[in-house]
C-alpha cells in the first residue's frame, strides 16, 4: 500500500508534500498517505481492450493501481478509504491485526 499511494504521489499529485502515518491499535494497523496536491482525477470507465476490473487513466492508460490495491486488501479482511480535494488526497488501507 505503502508503494502504491507514494507512486500515486509522485506520478499524478503535483504535492509538494506528503504525510506517511502508521497507527497501531489493539485490532487493527491502518496506514495512510495524504499530499497536498491537485486532488483526484475523475474515474473512467474501463478501456474496451482492458481486462476486468482493470481501469484508465485521463489519458486511457491501462493500470490496475487503486482497484487492485482495494481487491488485495478485501482479500485480507481489509478496506481502502480514500478521500480527494482540491487541496490533497489521502489514502487509507486498514487491515485487521491477528
Amino acid at each position: 500500500m505503502l508503494r502504491e499511494g507514494v507512486t500515486n504521489v509522485v506520478r499524478h499529485s503535483g504535492a509538494r508534500r506528503v504525510v506517511v502515518e502508521l497507527r497501531v491499535a489493539e485490532d487493527r494497523a491502518e496506514l495512510s498517505v495524504a499530499d497536498d496536491g491537485c486532488g483526484a482525477e475523475p474515474a473512467r470507465p474501463a478501456a474496451p481492450h482492458a481486462p476486468a476490473g482493470v481501469g484508465t487513466d485521463l489519458r486511457g492508460r491501462v493500470g490496475t493501481g487503486l482497484r487492485g490495491l482495494t481487491e488485495r486488501l478485501t482479500a485480507a479482511g481489509g478496506t481502502l478509504r480514500t478521500t480527494s480535494s482540491p487541496e490533497g488526497f489521502t489514502l487509507t488501507a486498514t487491515l485487521p491485526l491477528p
